[in-house]
């Protein structure tokens, strides 16, 4: 696989040109774009808003695998492997999505050498995503998980509410709130009014892991 630097990195107006011409749907708060299982028909493009990825345990509970920003293409390993949906996506705010169908995705794709560029840029990243996901799981405890996240995660995830971050580091809002305040009286952190995660020390963030 080419490596990430050698990649021409897409660029929002990139993304929103490639989907000109695709009709533009706007989603309530709480509607979902796909259920775990769905035939897949479209390539989305995530313009305004936000949608959550997630999937039910064998409890019923849902554990979020990833929340899209704009712009972001959801759901493309999916579209290239010509599988059903192998998560859910709700949007947890009102939002706006760009639709592809798949016949007209599979021709860019063949005779435009920059979509697939930017495909294979957008599938590096949500593979680097998830390999990060896994290592925490797997490797880390909670202080450490949270620790990683923070030192790692890029402005916009800072931005994203506690509870959606405890849910992708699949602990309780109480232990991460704990976390948070162990991280904050060593001076690691700061939380400011409303929540918001701001980090003052990322080298004390690196110390736990």
């Amino acid at each position: 696989m080419l490596a990430l630097k050698h990649i021409q990195k897409p660029g929002a107006e990139d993304l929103l040109n490639i989907f000109a011409c695709c009709k533009e749907v706007e989603m309530d708060k709480n509607n979902f774009l796909f259920h775990f299982g769905d035939e897949i028909q479209y390539l989305d493009l995530l313009v305004q808003g936000e949608l959550q990825i997630f999937k039910y345990d064998m409890n019923m509970n849902e554990v979020t695998m990833n929340f899209f920003k704009p712009v972001s293409i959801v759901a493309e390993w999916a579209v290239l492997q010509g599988i059903p949906y192998p998560a859910s996506g709700r949007f947890t705010q009102k939002s706006k999505i760009r639709r592809m169908p798949i016949s007209v995705f599979q021709e860019k794709l063949n005779q435009n050498v920059y979509m697939n560029h930017i495909v294979m840029y957008s599938l590096i990243q949500k593979i680097e995503s998830l390999n990060s996901a896994v290592d925490r799981g797997l490797t880390m405890d909670s202080l450490q998980r949270v620790a990683h996240f923070l030192a790692n995660c890029s402005e916009d995830c800072l931005n994203m509410k506690q509870n959606q971050i405890s849910s992708l580091l699949y602990l309780r809002p109480e232990t991460f709130s704990r976390m948070l305040k162990k991280l904050k009286d060593d001076g690691a952190i700061n939380i400011q009014k409303g929540g918001h995660i701001e980090i003052l020390d990322i080298e004390a963030l690196k110390s736990y892991l």
